[in-house]
């Protein structure tokens, strides 16, 4: 069977922030190099992208890390991801989100997430 689910893609992680998101949503994420070295530079100061292939617990993982990075319940947080649909096509999408009152971080994140499009439809009719 051939997988379907959309696959989503953050932007402009850093290596050890990368790592750590592809730790904690499992074996399925795929670290990529986003941007290199710049001419000159030493260290590790490109970035990465992380790709999750969309599932109930990858998601949770993502909106945990997007939390943990939150400032403050008050902020209002905006991110830049791609969405890789089962047709093979990318889009890039602008996330964005505020905790409301009586709200966590976590919660506001996953909610900003499954609104994204595609997302909660690949939920609905995903036996993962």
């Amino acid at each position: 069977m051939i997988d379907e689910r959309p696959v989503l893609r953050l932007l402009g992680c850093g290596r050890s922030e990368a790592r750590e998101l592809a730790e904690s949503v499992g074996a399925e994420a795929a670290i990529l190099s986003e941007e290199s070295l710049p001419i000159g530079g030493y260290g590790d100061v490109g970035t990465r992208i992380v790709a999750v292939p969309v599932t109930d617990r990858a998601l949770r993982a993502v909106a945990r890390h997007l939390a943990a990075r939150q400032q403050s319940l008050a902020d209002t947080v905006t991110v830049l991801v791609e969405i890789d649909d089962a047709a093979g096509t990318r889009h890039k999408e602008t996330l964005t989100y505020k905790a409301v009152p009586g709200q966590g971080a976590i919660q506001a994140a996953q909610a900003a997430l499954r609104a994204l499009p595609g997302i909660a439809e690949a939920l609905e009719r995903s036996p993962w």
